[in-house]
């Protein structure tokens, strides 16, 4: 119970955000859908690879905030022990490199997929008419401007004691993937 207290607003904020966007979607079918014109132009394929891109570079960021967390947990080692002592380190020191790696760039991964998704949306179509593309724009362009705050104001030790500021991150960044998914599945209908 106290992790909900603890946890309301981000409880309320994420319910909300998601019956926005299911209303939205209803919303949008019950008028016609969007009046989306689908690029088929080579730039509109180009488009389509982008997009791609720039969701493996934006997983490759929250991927590694998502093996910070496993790495640091001694109770996960701990669970694969019964595969065999070398192989549960073997498992820990190529994780612990992969998480080297990525510290230094995500970054730049950050800022690649910022770029790469908003090119996506420019060339595959028209986002003008599109509410909920506008909003997913907006929230990426907030998301990368205070990764950038966060990483020249604070320094990594100053940012373990201001750790909401790094949830907040979080948050937006699971905000996007709601909104983008229920934009997409607006787009299939």
């Amino acid at each position: 119970m106290e992790i909900i207290k603890k946890n309301l607003a981000l409880i309320i904020f994420s319910i909300v955000s998601l019956a926005f966007a299911l209303w939205y979607v209803q919303y949008v079918t019950a008028a016609g859908g969007f009046l989306y014109v689908r690029d088929t132009t080579p730039m509109g394929r180009l488009g389509k690879g982008l997009g791609f891109f720039g969701f493996l570079t934006m997983g490759l960021v929250y991927g590694r905030s998502f093996l910070k967390v496993i790495a640091r947990q001694d109770s996960f080692w701990k669970s694969l022990e019964p595969l065999g002592f070398d192989e549960a380190l073997n498992l820990k020191k190529f994780s612990t490199k992969i998480l080297i790696l990525l510290n230094k760039t995500h970054a730049y991964l950050g800022v690649l997929s910022v770029i790469l998704i908003f090119l996506h949306c420019y060339l595959t179509g028209s986002y003008l008419n599109n509410l909920l593309l506008q909003i997913v724009l907006i929230l990426m362009a907030v998301e990368m401007f205070s990764g950038f705050f966060l990483k020249l104001r604070f320094t990594p030790a100053e940012l373990k004691q201001k750790s909401y500021l790094v949830h907040r991150q979080f948050i937006i960044g699971a905000i996007l993937i709601i909104f983008t998914l229920f934009g997409h599945l607006i787009l299939r209908r």
